[in-house]
């Protein structure tokens, strides 16, 4: 598969026309999670490398990526109808038949409070931030975009 840390860990995706979410893929992930569990630092990347698909495929332009802004880091700045939008990139892996942890809750009040002040920290700031979730798992890719939660 190419140099792309998306296409490492997922075979197949698709995206929901209706909704914010992408279905489960019906293939099976390339990767055998017990045996070999990706780095943080790649499933963020995977996860990251999705949602801006995701947003491109919906006709937002992803202005940037991984931006630096004092001490922290925006995930993703993008033009969501007409609108900057500071975009925070949320995953994690399903263990186990319960398919937790849910990448929802690794964004709790002490996150958006944290991303509102880079968003608001901008040279051009906004006041938008949006969430993306995304939960890898043997069936696939789960994604969730949340629009305006803080």
């Amino acid at each position: 598969m190419g140099g792309d840390p998306a296409d490492r860990l997922v075979s197949k995706r698709r995206v929901c026309s209706q909704g914010s979410f992408v279905t489960p893929a019906t293939q099976p992930m390339t990767m055998n999670r017990e045996k070999d569990h990706p780095t943080r630092r790649l499933t963020g990347a995977a996860a990251e490398n999705l949602a801006v698909r995701f947003l491109e495929h919906r006709g937002h332009s992803v202005l940037a990526r991984n931006l630096v802004v004092g001490r922290g880091e925006i995930d993703i700045l993008a033009q969501i109808d007409g609108e900057r939008a500071v975009v925070e990139v949320r995953s994690r892996w399903a263990v186990g038949k319960n398919g937790s942890p849910d990448p929802l809750d690794a964004f709790d009040a002490t996150k958006a409070r944290q991303v509102k002040r880079l968003a608001a920290a901008l040279s051009r700031p906004t006041s938008r931030v949006d969430l993306i979730t995304v939960r890898f798992h043997r069936g696939g890719v789960d994604l969730l975009w949340a629009p305006r939660v803080v």
